[in-house]
């Protein structure tokens, strides 16, 4: 049986693609083009419905996986003696070759994935959304984030990345397997905790809200317990404890925002943080200026509100920047 490449290429794509009415079309009318192109696609459709197929094409990179399904395709080829056979002997043989094919690209299969990590990529836009990862584990990822991991995890080591955005991480305990998050240079070990990562431009930030866990970048490291937090230069790898990490840095998540003796500075910078917007203070604004308030499951226009009340400012929203003037002198 010959193979042309771009022949099981075409047939794979449309294996693929059943609902591409236009692919389609194309296959009726390649396949009406002789008996020898119908037998070379019943052989292929046998192989790929029969064999453990769905993993290869599970992946976003469709050409990739046909590529791996094409090279098992070549190494069970080897496998069935080359005979030349006339019109009925071929017919007869080829169940009996479509058995060696199959069997040779299932233990093909098998050997790949035993070793194989598949990884799952999730990006949020202007929502914030959550994963559930195979050992029970959860990630919760707020807006304009992204996110790699894999869909079992192999191995020693459980790792995911964060390759933008922002993350809490609720990791369930296992001391044989130890967690790692992984955000450009930085990586952050973790046994069992729940934890936030942001990953902003050059800095990366690490806020522990149960457990522990070692912030690293080249030969840096830094121990985080529960209630402490830490940045990263990704540049320099200067890792430094971050003495005004606190929970307000979940308020993206939990809606749940304490402020005491704190500057109006820092209040912008929660704010900002938790409703993903821009706040510009008018020059003239004190930064010092000192606020004490808890608000709970409030929205950014109701928290706005209270500060009108408490500081007479005038905020004025412009898509996702907030601008605070002062008040107009009468």
């Amino acid at each position: 049986m010959t193979k042309p490449t771009d022949h099981y290429s075409f047939i794979l794509l449309c294996l693929q693609s059943p609902e591409d009415k236009a692919l389609q079309a194309q296959l009726e009318s390649w396949l009406s083009a002789g008996a020898t192109h119908r037998e070379l696609y019943a052989q292929v459709r046998l192989l790929w419905e029969q064999a453990p197929h769905a993993a290869f094409f599970e992946e976003s990179d469709a050409p990739a996986a046909t590529a791996r399904f094409l090279q098992l395709l070549d190494q069970a080829k080897a496998a069935v003696p080359a005979v030349t056979l006339n019109t009925v002997r071929r017919r007869r043989w080829w169940p009996a070759a479509a058995a060696v094919l199959l069997i040779a690209v299932a233990a093909g299969w098998w050997q790949y994935s035993r070793t194989r990590i598949q990884w799952i990529a999730k990006t949020t836009t202007n929502r914030p959304d959550s994963v559930l990862l195979a050992d029970g584990s959860k990630i919760y990822l707020n807006k304009q984030a992204s996110i790699r991991y894999p869909a079992a995890f192999k191995g020693r080591e459980r790792q995911v990345e964060l390759t933008a955005g922002e993350a809490f991480f609720d990791i369930v305990t296992n001391p044989v397997h130890p967690f790692t998050v992984v955000s450009g240079p930085a990586q952050i070990h973790v046994l069992g905790t729940s934890f936030n990562v942001k990953a902003a431009n050059t800095t990366i930030q690490v806020y522990v809200l149960t457990g522990s866990v070692a912030v690293a970048h080249q030969q840096h490291s830094l121990r985080l317990r529960a209630g402490q937090g830490a940045s990263c230069n990704t540049r320099t790898g200067e890792i430094k404890v971050d003495s005004s990490a606190g929970n307000n840095q979940l308020a993206w998540r939990t809606r749940e925002l304490q402020f005491t003796d704190t500057s109006l500075q820092a209040v912008c910078e929660s704010l900002s943080n938790a409703y993903g917007v821009t706040i510009v203070l008018d020059p003239g604004i004190s930064k010092e200026r000192k606020l004490n308030a808890n608000f709970s499951n409030k929205t950014l226009p109701e928290i706005l509100q209270t500060l009108t009340a408490l500081y007479d400012y005038h905020f004025e929203q412009l898509n996702d920047t907030i601008y605070v003037h002062l008040p107009v002198k009468k």
